[in-house]
């Protein structure tokens, strides 16, 4: 994990002065009609109040014509922490308007390195940045936007390489991945820890905005149909590599930098209106969210049209995990699983045998090659084309075996959680008897948010 830039305090600001004008737009000197107020003062004032008055301000600060927008709050959103997921050419443009609105901090995850088809598309990247992760180099672009901005790259899978504790800690989460089995997973992540979420994507011309939240309105996956559903899971059916990786290349869609730069401007808007709606006790109509709705570009007409479904019953992408329980004591590398199901069977009152931790995912444990008739342990999460199932003996395919549940019972109950391919600060869930609790490895948590 690198760091970049560090976030420093704001100089207070000198005052803004609001004037009113007459019916004739001439400017009132003096009298009851003429307003002075601070940068918090005009952020409270409401968008009619400003169609009428002309703002100015005194300030060497890069940053304090935002103080002049309605319900901008300059502490709100230097403080804030967002994160998002993918950093290609979508990701380039809402990072890129992340950095120029002043977001104070910015965490960024994305697997892939950058290729020359990159290059047309995305803002941050250069041709001598060809094969280097996109993050590092979007890291670097942005550090250079804005020195005090802390970025947090993170080169690997949103769903299995970044702890659940991270997203927890997140003021905004933000998607734009570029495959529906991507944000299917980024779903499940924001419903188990009861927090909304937005996404884009692109297509050639088109374009769509979303906002979603697990407690009100439907969610991606109540808006997925059959079509959809099949294509999720198109990397996992082929057993063979150069099959799985000729479908990767069929479902490549060609875009371009003008849909990017549209639909990531309105996710930054929105982002933004999330950002101020979740840190206010009553938040102005202004900055209500549109939850369960989907805004379509289709690009033929120069019109926005707003989807809105209703939420499907039974779906899994509604499935909070309810509080956290937090331990500080517990780490990925220095907890076993026999540790961490032991201490949930005490916590929900049962035996270690009555628990079991629900995966959500194919962990491989082991492979056989039935070649050379060679086994070994290889823990890791079996994600499609990424997982490489050569025997380590003579190259040739080996079969894994894999688990969806763990259990005390298990023969490498005694190996470290870090060593059976969980990230840093993650969140299990596990039940035991008709309950279910979710613990975090909340020791982690110093080196991994503040770097300790």
């Amino acid at each position: 994990m690198t760091e970049f830039g560090d976030s420093t305090e704001v100089d207070e600001d000198p005052p803004i002065v609001v004037v009113a004008l007459d019916e004739d737009g001439n400017e009132i000197e003096e009298g009851e009609d003429a307003l002075e107020v601070d940068a918090d003062g005009v952020a409270d004032l409401t968008f009619q109040e400003r169609d009428y008055r002309r703002l100015s301000y005194d300030s060497d600060d890069r940053f304090a014509i935002y103080k002049l927008m309605a319900h901008f709050r300059e502490d709100v959103v230097r403080s804030g922490r967002i994160f998002c997921a993918g950093a290609g050419a979508l990701g380039n443009e809402v990072l890129k308007n992340f950095a120029l609105l002043g977001v104070g901090e910015l965490w960024l995850a994305d697997f892939d390195d950058i290729d020359r088809s990159n290059l047309a598309k995305s803002v941050l990247f250069r041709p001598t940045d060809v094969g280097r992760p996109k993050v590092e180099v979007a890291a670097e672009r942005l550090a250079l936007m804005d020195p005090e901005l802390k970025l947090v790259p993170l080169s690997g899978d949103i769903r299995y390489d970044v702890g659940l504790g991270v997203y927890r800690r997140m003021d905004v989460l933000t998607s734009v991945v570029d495959s529906i089995d991507a944000r299917v997973g980024f779903n499940r992540i924001a419903a188990a820890l009861g927090k909304p979420w937005l996404d884009a994507g692109i297509g050639e011309l088109s374009w769509r905005v979303a906002c979603w939240s697990p407690t009100d309105g439907p969610c991606y996956e109540c808006t997925m149909d059959d079509a959809m559903r099949y294509q999720q899971h198109l990397p996992y059916a082929p057993s063979c590599a150069p099959m799985a990786e000729a479908i990767r290349d069929m479902q490549r869609q060609p875009t371009s930098p003008l849909a990017a730069a549209m639909s990531g401007a309105m996710l930054a808007q929105e982002a933004l209106k999330l950002l101020h709606y979740e840190r206010m006790d009553e938040p102005p109509p202004e900055l209500e969210m549109p939850f369960g709705q989907q805004f379509y570009f289709g690009g033929a007409s120069p019109y926005l049209e707003a989807q809105i479904r209703r939420p499907l019953d039974d779906c899994p992408g509604h499935d909070y995990w309810g509080e956290v329980h937090e331990e500080p004591g517990f780490t990925a590398s220095g907890t076993t699983l026999r540790e961490l199901l032991e201490r949930a069977a005490e916590l929900l009152s049962v035996t270690p045998q009555q628990v079991s931790m629900r995966l959500g995912f194919d962990l491989v444990y082991e492979l056989y090659c039935h070649s050379c008739s060679w086994r070994g342990e290889y823990f890791y999460p079996r994600r499609g084309l990424h997982l490489d199932l050569n025997c380590r003996q003579c190259h040739n395919e080996a079969r894994p075996d894999y688990k969806r549940a763990l259990r005390v019972t298990e023969r490498f109950a005694d190996r470290s959680l870090a060593d059976l391919g969980f990230p840093k600060l993650q969140i299990f869930l596990i039940y035991g008897g008709k309950d279910r609790i979710a613990i975090e490895l909340t020791g982690d948590e110093d080196e991994v948010i503040r770097g300790g």
